[in-house]
């Protein structure tokens, strides 16, 4: 397989991952704690690879392309992605057990607006990003 279509089925994957915690912060009441304690670990450890996969393939590739276009939406994206990774390293950290627990309505507004920026944040890689770099790949 490709490196574009491991990132792709990452992505996929992600995506998988932020429905199934959508599902659960739907609901009135917390679910078990260690439901959710294992869907938020799937989803850290699966986000962490991902963004490794980027920083030492996708973004390499990109930032050193000799068409401006490219190096410079790819370095766009990059600045972005920083804003991005840390809001969700906050988020991780502010929502412990004891804080999911003490306060369900206020974690899953903070997850909505997580999942919805790494959302969109996937969106625009599958349509603005990764053509780029299959574009370099068939210039290749």
């Amino acid at each position: 397989m490709t490196e574009i279509g491991k990132l792709r089925d990452q992505h996929s994957e992600l995506v998988r991952i932020v429905h199934r915690l959508t599902d659960l912060i739907a609901r009135p009441t917390a679910p078990p704690q260690l439901q959710l304690f294992d869907l938020r670990r799937e989803l850290a450890s699966t986000l962490i690879g991902h963004l490794k996969t980027e920083d030492w393939v996708l973004y390499p590739s990109l930032l050193a392309s000799p068409d401006a276009h490219v190096a410079s939406t790819a370095r766009s994206f990059s600045h972005e992605m920083g804003g991005l990774a840390a809001a969700f390293i906050d988020y991780s950290e502010k929502w412990n057990a004891t804080a999911i627990a003490a306060d369900w309505p206020a974690y899953c507004r903070d997850s909505r607006i997580v999942l919805d920026a790494l959302t969109t944040r996937i969106t625009r890689e599958n349509r603005e990003l990764y053509p780029l770099l299959e574009k370099l790949d068939c210039a290749a």
